[in-house]
C-alpha cells in the first residue's frame, strides 16, 4: 500500500472511478429530456424558404420532478458549462427547494441545432422558457452564471411575473468586445485529451479562476463537460463545436443589457469574483446605483470568472438570501485556504512532469470517505 501512482500513469478507469465516487457523494440525479421545438422565426441567417420548425432534445436535471407547486430554482451555466456544474448547489438546496439545471442546446446532453447561426440568444432564451413552461413552473428563482446570467436578465425583463428572484454569478449588463474576443479565442478551440494528464493540465488552466476549490469539485465539473471519444480513446468536450464558433462570431461587439437591467423588478443577488475580468468593479458600482436596496452584492475573494457555486460560503449565502434573511447590501465572503491539489494545476506547472505521487492508501481512504467529506 506504500506504492504511489504518478499522475502521468493514471488510467481513465481510475479517474472515472474517482468521478463516480464524487457523484455518489453529492447524490447527483439522472438527466431528463424535454422535446423542444425550434421556431422558424428565430432562425437567424437562414434564408426564408429553408426556415422551418424542427425538434431538438433539451437535457435537464430536476431534483423534484413530481413537485406540483410550480416553483423552482432554475440554473443556467456559461457557454461551455453543463448542468452538472450545479449539482453541488442542488445537493445543498434540495431539502427546501426544487432545483432544475439545464444543458444549453448543443451542449452537454442536449441535442444539436441544425445551423450554427441558430445558437443565438433568442433561441437559447426561448428554449429555456419552453422548458420552464413545459414543466408547469409559474414562479422561479433564476441562477445565471456568465451566459446564463445574460439570458436570465433578458427573461426576467420580459416576464417579471415569472422571476421572483435573480442570482447573477459574476455577470452584469455590460462586457467589452475585447474581453469577449479573448474568451472566444479560448473556447472556440476543440480539444481532445488522450490521457488524464492532458485533461488535468487543460482543465486546471481553464478553471484557475473558479476560486479555492478542491480536486473533487474540479473533477466532477470537467467530467460533466467531457465525454469519451468515439474513436482513438481519451475524452473530448461534450458540445457542438459550432456553439463556440457562433459565440466567436458575436464577440466583435460589446454586450449592452442596461435596458434589461433597469427593467428588472425582482430582488437581485450579485456574486462578484474579485479577480474577474468579465465583471469590473465600475460595472458593479453602476449596478448598485441603479438598483439600490434591490440588489445585494457579495464579493468572492481569490476568484475570477466565474465562482464555482460549490463551496460552503457561497452556498450558505445563497441559502440565507433565499430564506429572506437580512444581509448587508455589500459584503465579502470569507477567504478559504487553498486546498492541496493532487490532480489539477493552475497552468503554471506541467502536470505531466510533476513529481507528486498519489499514494494508494490515500486514494483508498479518499474513495471510502463519508459523503461530501472530501468535497
Amino acid at each position: 500500500m506504500s506504492i504511489g501512482l504518478s499522475l502521468p500513469d493514471l488510467e481513465w478507469w481510475t479517474i472515472e472511478d474517482l468521478a463516480n465516487h464524487v457523484a455518489d457523494a453529492v447524490g447527483v440525479r439522472a438527466y431528463r429530456w424535454f422535446d423542444y421545438t425550434v421556431p422558424a422565426e428565430l432562425q437567424d441567417s437562414t434564408i426564408d424558404r429553408l426556415r422551418k420548425t424542427y425538434p431538438a432534445k433539451l437535457a435537464y436535471i430536476d431534483s423534484a420532478p413530481g413537485d406540483e407547486r410550480g416553483e423552482a430554482i432554475v440554473c443556467l451555466g456559461g457557454i461551455v458549462n453543463s448542468a452538472r456544474r450545479f449539482d453541488f448547489l442542488a445537493a445543498d438546496m434540495s431539502t427546501a427547494h426544487r432545483v432544475v439545471a439545464i444543458d444549453w442546446p448543443g451542449r452537454g446532453r442536449s441535442g444539436w441545432l441544425a445551423q450554427q447561426s441558430h445558437y443565438n440568444p433568442a433561441i437559447l432564451a426561448h428554449a429555456v422558457e419552453s422548458l420552464i413552461d413545459g414543466l408547469g413552473l409559474r414562479r422561479i428563482v433564476l441562477v445565471g452564471s456568465s451566459l446564463g446570467g445574460s439570458i436570465g436578465m433578458d427573461i426576467a425583463a420580459r416576464r417579471p411575473s415569472l422571476i421572483s428572484r435573480l442570482i447573477l454569478n459574476d455577470i452584469g449588463p455590460e462586457m467589452s468586445a475585447d474581453r469577449r474576443r479573448r474568451r472566444a479565442e479560448t473556447v472556440s478551440r476543440h480539444h481532445v485529451f488522450p490521457t488524464p494528464a492532458d485533461l488535468f493540465r487543460r482543465a486546471g488552466a481553464a478553471q484557475k479562476h473558479d476560486g479555492p476549490i478542491g480536486d473533487a469539485i474540479r473533477l466532477h465539473n470537467i467530467m460533466g463537460q467531457t465525454k469519451r471519444c468515439q474513436a482513438g480513446g481519451g475524452r473530448e468536450y461534450r458540445h457542438d463545436p459550432r456553439t463556440t464558433q457562433a459565440y466567436a462570431e458575436k464577440a466583435a461587439t460589446d454586450i449592452d443589457q442596461w435596458n434589461d437591467f433597469h427593467a428588472l423588478q425582482c430582488p437581485i443577488l450579485l456574486l462578484h469574483g474579485e479577480e474577474s475580468d468579465a465583471l469590473l468593479p465600475e460595472t458593479v458600482r453602476r449596478m448598485q446605483m441603479a438598483k439600490g436596496d434591490g440588489m445585494t452584492v457579495a464579493h468572492v475573494p481569490a476568484t475570477g470568472h466565474t465562482p464555482a457555486l460549490a463551496d460552503h460560503e457561497s452556498l450558505s449565502l445563497i441559502g440565507s438570501w433565499l430564506s429572506g434573511a437580512i444581509l448587508p447590501a455589500e459584503s465579502t465572503l470569507p477567504l478559504r485556504s487553498a486546498p492541496i491539489r493532487l490532480l489539477f494545476t493552475d497552468g503554471t506547472t506541467d502536470v505531466a512532469v510533476r513529481p507528486q505521487k498519489i499514494a494508494v492508501a490515500s486514494y483508498m481512504s479518499w474513495r471510502q470517505a463519508s459523503p461530501l467529506q472530501q468535497i
